[in-house]
């Protein structure tokens, strides 16, 4: 299946060019489409075909990009066995990236580097990330594994095989609507991690696992538990809005946002909300909600905007999912924006690296064994 390489600019390609995202403080574009008019009209597994290939799909090349997602829906007994012999103390995102890594070594394709065959190494991590993600959580619940039923859509089965359970409708275009709205398409340390590796000729199960070391160890490891610990701790107060002033006045970071003076919000996150209530209604969050709801309020009169992950996390807790599992759901999507860099970064000759610069100190005498104390 190949739709060609629309999506790809002509010419001299600088490292730090891209045509998968333009992100502008009111707007995010997906190979030139909006955000918004993607989130309404399209799906997330339509986009990761715009973002793998440059352009939206006709009827058949879907069907045809279905039909591969769908075959590799099965993991590796040796991986398995593997993810059931780390620690119990590892965390999700920790198992992940050693599962990326062990993926590698059952690669079907070994040592072909084509476009096609980087794309069916990304659309295979689309389908086994969530299993090895959803099968270690089960594991570690003592509940078992939930199977996948290729009927339904990908946010629904990705709901299932963490619940064991076929979600709502209203739940079920959420999540769609949270795994487009969370794809890492933009230069974000993981991206950038992911590009440096193919330039450097690491291969797309390489580049990715880079990223998500990055990823991973950005301070969201446990960010999810502070964001929930912060609207609890706001909720006991009975005033958000003095309860924000008071922290931000000690000093302290809220967890999950941003200072406007310091950074942008991603745009993306006022997608989330009119769901996130809904969701909240519907599992009976409406609580916690409504804390989380005046935090951000009264943080935005004092200059702090959400990230992205707050925005995530808002909603996922709102549908009931627990902390521990926040952030590394949407690797999912994340390793869909990695995978869509590693290919443009792939098929443009890198520029060369900028010249290093010594700062150390100038040159020094060595001295005598005596001298050196």
């Amino acid at each position: 299946m190949d739709h060609g390489d629309s999506g790809l600019a002509q010419g001299p390609f600088p490292v730090t060019d891209t045509c998968i995202a333009q992100f502008a403080p009111e707007s995010v574009l997906y190979r030139g489409y909006e955000v918004r008019d993607l989130v309404r009209e399209s799906t997330f597994t339509e986009v990761a075909y715009l973002l793998l290939y440059g352009e939206l799909p006709d009827e058949e090349f879907f069907a045809d990009f279905l039909a591969l997602l769908a075959e590799a829906d099965e993991i590796p007994t040796a991986v398995s066995g593997l993810l059931d012999q780390l620690p119990l103390h590892a965390s999700l995102r920790e198992v992940l990236r050693t599962a990326i890594s062990a993926m590698a070594h059952f690669d079907p394709q070994p040592g072909d580097q084509s476009v096609s065959a980087n794309r069916s190494r990304a659309m295979r991590l689309l389908m086994q990330v969530p299993l090895l993600v959803t099968s270690r959580f089960r594991s570690m619940r003592g509940l078992t594994p939930t199977e996948l039923d290729p009927a339904r859509s990908y946010p629904a089965q990705l709901v299932t095989l963490v619940t064991g359970e076929v979600p709502s409708p209203q739940l079920e275009k959420a999540i769609d609507v949270l795994l487009l709205s969370s794809i890492d398409a933009d230069f974000s340390p993981a991206v950038r991690a992911a590009r440096l590796a193919v330039s450097a000729g690491a291969d797309l199960y390489g580049a990715v696992l880079a990223a998500s070391v990055v990823d991973s160890t950005s301070g969201r490891v446990d960010l999810a538990e502070a964001v929930i610990a912060s609207w609890e701790e706001a909720a006991w107060s009975d005033d958000a809005a003095n309860w924000v002033r008071s922290q931000l006045s000690e000093g302290q970071a809220m967890p999950g946002m941003v200072s406007l003076l310091e950074g942008t919000p991603d745009p993306r996150g006022v997608l989330l909300r009119p769901w996130t209530e809904r969701l909240a209604a519907e599992s009976g969050q409406l609580s916690l909600e409504a804390a989380a709801a005046e935090v951000e309020h009264a943080a935005g009169i004092l200059g702090w905007a959400p990230c992205w992950e707050w925005s995530a996390i808002r909603l996922l807790t709102a549908a009931g999912f627990e902390p521990e599992l926040a952030l590394p759901l949407l690797t999912v999507s994340r390793i869909l924006g990695w995978s869509a860099h590693v290919l443009e970064q792939l098929q443009q000759p890198a520029g060369p690296s900028p010249p290093s610069r010594y700062v150390g100190p100038s040159f020094r005498e060595f001295p005598p064994p005596a001298l050196r104390d």
